[in-house]
């Protein structure tokens, strides 16, 4: 799998599809972002490439440890939040007051 950091280097579409007509491309965008591009013709081809590639398991390797995770009960509670900032947003004139 070739990895391509968009912060550190342009890449246009249609080069885009030549790497992914090799082997699947990790794309790294400038807010963090990540997305795969790979040939859809063939999935099972696609599953041994990427079982076989050392930057995809390196990859899967760091998103395994990430910490970043938050309970079912946590998440919902966030939900809960946005859900009600969104149904009573809160009164413009009340915070330029405060």
């Amino acid at each position: 799998m070739k990895m391509i950091n968009l912060a550190q280097e342009t890449a246009d579409l249609e080069q885009l599809l030549n790497l992914a007509r090799k082997e699947p491309v990790l794309l790294l965008t400038l807010e963090g972002e990540e997305f795969c591009l790979a040939e859809a013709d063939d999935f099972d081809q696609e599953v041994e490439v990427l079982r076989n590639s050392p930057v995809f398991q390196k990859f899967l390797d760091e998103r395994s440890q990430d910490k970043q995770t938050i309970s079912l009960e946590e998440l919902e509670e966030e939900l809960n939040e946005e859900l009600a900032e969104q149904e009573n947003p809160p009164n413009q004139a009340l915070q330029r007051t405060r």
